[in-house]
């Protein structure tokens, strides 16, 4: 199982020098990626509640929150090997063609080192602010992932939909990833599930306790099985959201990566061997990681971690 570390992006710590010192350090220690998330806003007055805790309310770091596809391009430059993803992309907010020419450049300027995640987006007040119907972001972010894949695609590509068109029409450079950069899907309920089985390569999943994510991974597979596809190639993503805390808490209800190391390793090790092709870590909210030192000491401890887990 491969590991991988969150950029400080978000918070306090959001620091273009923080930023560099991960993504290095990241790399110098052998992680497998680096990886950020999408926010646009906290509302004063949410419209839906956030799924993220039992308070539905977004965290304090979330207010302050660098553009996640730029922090993946300045990251590229500073490094050579290890691979940049981004957990999730809101895609019904996006052109889908511009979107795929961004993406494309990134994935040649790192040298194909991209891992794309793109969600439907569950806040109402982002989807205001981002002028997309929130009733109608499932079909339209759908549309966005059939046309997202059409324009990396061979040429003369095109696409017709009911809220996307594309005539006829050259687009280069192409990813330099083939056929393109892995597309995984995140989702919770049965009909994202089924999305992910149907369009992506794989499944990214956060938020709820290890033995859920797993199920849904497992949702995943199964769905692409109907449909003819091989789940065996489909990769299974987890962004284990830290909260680590001194006191064991309730297995039956905590959120992955929730608890004392001991039960943050139980879930580490429960998700190799279910089969989860990568984990990453996203320290932004511990109160022990808002400086160089923190960061550094979760980095050691979490690699050491999955080290263990996969010796035992």
């Amino acid at each position: 199982m491969k590991v991988g570390f969150a950029l400080p992006h978000q918070g306090p710590v959001a620091t273009r020098d923080n930023m560099r010192f991960v993504a290095t350090e990241a790399e110098s220690m052998g992680y497998d990626s680096l990886w950020t998330n999408e926010r646009l806003l906290v509302p004063v007055k949410a419209k839906t509640p956030y799924p993220g805790n039992a308070e539905g309310v977004l965290d304090e770091e979330y207010k302050n929150h660098l553009d996640h596809l730029t922090c993946m391009t300045f990251v590229s430059a500073l490094t050579e090997r290890i691979r940049l993803g981004v957990s999730v992309i809101n895609i019904p907010w996006y052109n889908p063609v511009l979107l795929a020419k961004r993406l494309a450049a990134m994935d040649v300027l790192s040298n194909g080192r991209i891992t794309v995640g793109v969600g439907l987006a569950w806040s109402q007040d982002e989807c205001d602010a981002a002028n997309v119907p929130y009733r109608e972001r499932g079909r339209i972010g759908e549309e966005a992932i059939q046309c997202l894949l059409a324009v990396w695609g061979p040429d003369p590509v095109e696409y017709h939909g009911k809220y996307f068109n594309l005539d006829p029409a050259y687009i280069g450079p192409k990813p330099v990833q083939k056929p393109h950069p892995p597309l995984i899907v995140g989702a919770f309920v049965p009909k994202a599930l089924d999305r992910a089985g149907r369009l992506a390569d794989g499944f990214t999943g956060c938020c709820a306790p290890v033995d859920a994510l797993i199920s849904m991974m497992r949702a995943v597979k199964k769905g692409a099985e109907e449909r003819g596809r091989d789940a065996d190639k489909l990769i299974a993503v987890m962004r284990c959201i830290v909260n680590r805390t001194d006191e064991r808490l309730d297995d039956a209800s905590r959120a992955v990566a929730h608890g004392t190391w001991d039960q943050i390793a139980e879930d580490v090790r429960k998700m190799g061997e279910a089969g989860v092709n990568e984990i990453f870590f996203d320290v932004a909210f511990q109160k022990d990681a808002q400086n160089r030192d923190g960061l550094l000491r979760y980095m050691e401890r979490f690699r050491e971690m999955v080290t263990a887990s996969a010796a035992a």
